[in-house]
């Protein structure tokens, strides 16, 4: 019995994938463990607002930053490009990409004041925050392109030491941070780990440079070409969200106060621990698989396999979750912040419908269809939005976990009319 369990689980490259990154999310739980618990005692819901505000922003900096290209950089590098087509992909990845960092960068040094007063709703004295910025995103970048890289040769192993590396990293950063800065330290944490990050990526791929040896600094039109619909792609979806819970939360604070924004952002702080995990296993294995396979047969396999092994033990541990909600509170924050424990029936239970249409829309990424991406991120955006400003009048704070559960709900109906026939009809065609 054993044996069949072991051999069954060395056949399975999902779940290796799956069990060496537990040992990644493992190690960032627990610094999310340490890191909220001192956000809570030495920043309180206040901090934990200000927080959230800029961790919206710089994902829509990041985004914006490397132009979207590393789901594209992926999707290329899996599909086994020819050599000399790889270096022009990378090097027009990089090159690119820098240059409009250094832009935005300029931006955000010169704008400061401005950012200051637009993403922390008229709160002074954080004009820094975007100075550091400015400095931190060019490395940002090529951090993340190098990274994509990595996770387009399945080098699963290296993408998982490296992730280790950078969470030990900004646990560490950040309790120095925040106990000797308080909020303002808070902030410059959540700057420096991913610009630091860079360090340890050429670290660890430094032993093997094939990677930074087809680097040729050549900038190909027909590459740029190619990955600009990953850009479009990325900065609808990486800018416009963010941007939409930045209006979610102000109305948070409109309606109720920054007190109740900072209970939301708590919740979403939760929520993120554990959708790291499936996050990484979709990026480290569905999203090159669905790029290598053009077949409906492998489409089928890899989504049901995932609905198989990952969707129930993720929605085992999110009714964990919620039973466990009164401890984690406290665990996590103090007991000013038991009031949020009405957000986890709506939160988990959109989490999980987020996961389960997730997983089938990155068939979508894998395929760089466009027409289609920007269909299905319109309604779901527009879902998120609209209900989320209907809920949090009539509801409070509360109002906007409900609009998460809606919008994932019905972005996953969305993707399974679309992808009905691939998913549930008879396989009479030779592509997906």
């Amino acid at each position: 019995m054993l044996g069949k369990l072991r051999q069954s689980f060395a056949s399975n490259v999902l779940l290796k994938v799956t069990s060496l990154n537990s040992i990644a999310v493992f190690i960032q739980i627990i610094g999310g463990l340490i890191t909220s618990k001192l956000i809570a005692i030495y920043l309180g819901e206040r901090g934990m607002a200000l927080l959230g505000y800029l961790r919206n922003f710089l994902t829509s900096t990041q985004a914006v930053g490397s132009l979207g290209y590393t789901n594209g950089i992926v999707k290329y590098v899996a599909s086994k490009e020819e050599d000399h087509l790889f270096r022009r992909l990378i090097s027009t990845a990089i090159i690119s990409s820098v240059f409009i960092s250094v832009v935005l960068a300029i931006i955000l040094y010169v704008g400061s004041d401005f950012w200051n007063d637009y993403i922390f709703d008229g709160e002074e004295g954080y004009s820094f925050v975007f100075k550091s910025l400015a400095v931190a995103i060019p490395f940002i970048t090529i951090n993340g392109i190098l990274m994509a890289v990595i996770n387009g040769q399945s080098a699963y192993k290296k993408v998982i030491w490296i992730q280790i590396a950078t969470n030990l990293m900004a646990i560490a950063i950040a309790v120095y941070f925040i106990i000797n800065f308080g909020i303002e330290g808070a902030l410059q944490a959540l700057i420096i780990s991913p610009a630091i990050a860079l360090l340890i990526t050429l670290f660890i791929i430094g032993k093997e440079s094939a990677i930074l040896k087809k680097i040729t600094f050549n900038f190909s039109s027909q590459a740029f070409k190619k990955l600009s619909s990953y850009t479009i792609m990325a900065l609808f979806s990486m800018v416009v969200l963010p941007l939409v819970y930045i209006a979610i939360r102000n109305k948070i604070v409109e309606v109720d106060n920054l007190t109740q924004a900072g209970y939301w952002d708590a919740m979403s702080r939760i929520s993120d621990y554990y959708l790291k995990f499936v996050a990484t296993v979709m990026t480290l294995y569905i999203l090159p698989q669905l790029a290598k396979t053009n077949s409906i047969q492998g489409f089928r396999k890899e989504i049901f396999t995932f609905y198989k092994t990952i969707l129930p033990i993720f929605g085992i541990g999110l009714v964990i979750i919620f039973l466990a909600r009164n401890f984690i509170i406290q665990l996590l924050f103090t007991q000013d912040f038991l009031p949020m424990e009405n957000l986890f029936k709506w939160q988990l239970l959109g989490d999980f419908f987020k996961v389960a249409s997730i997983v089938i829309g990155y068939q979508i990424i894998a395929k760089n269809n466009l027409k289609l991406f920007l269909i299905t991120e319109i309604i779901s955006l527009l879902v998120i939005y609209l209900s989320g400003m209907y809920f949090v009048n009539h509801y409070g704070y509360e109002g906007a976990s409900i609009s998460h559960c809606l919008s994932y709900f019905v972005h996953l109906l969305v993707l399974l009319f679309i992808f009905r026939k691939p998913l549930f009809g008879k396989i009479t065609e030779a592509r997906a």
